[in-house]
């Protein structure tokens, strides 16, 4: 999964996973070195911010990676082992 994050410093950043359910929360600290009505438009948003994704199948929490890197959070995500297919022997009678 990625989530593009420019801005935010990444110490500001937590993921957490349960079962099918990754959530991400952060904050973007505002510019200070301008006023804000110095700006005629401004498009870069700040404040924190939470977003709680679902995902379709369940994942192994143990094994979640979070990378930042250039301003994209990447999330490797495994799928549990409940959440493979399984291979089911079949017996001949």
């Amino acid at each position: 999964m990625e989530a593009l994050a420019p801005g935010i410093d990444p110490e500001t950043l937590e993921v957490s996973v349960l079962n099918n359910t990754v959530r991400i929360a952060g904050e973007k600290p505002a510019i200070k070195d301008v006023k804000p009505e110095a700006f005629h438009r401004n498009e870069r948003g700040a404040g924190k911010f939470i977003r709680t994704l679902s995902l379709p199948v369940e994942v192994d929490a143990d094994k979640v990676k979070a990378e930042y890197k250039n301003g994209i959070l990447l999330l490797t995500l495994p799928k549990a082992e409940s959440a493979k297919p399984k291979q089911i022997s079949i017996t001949v009678n």
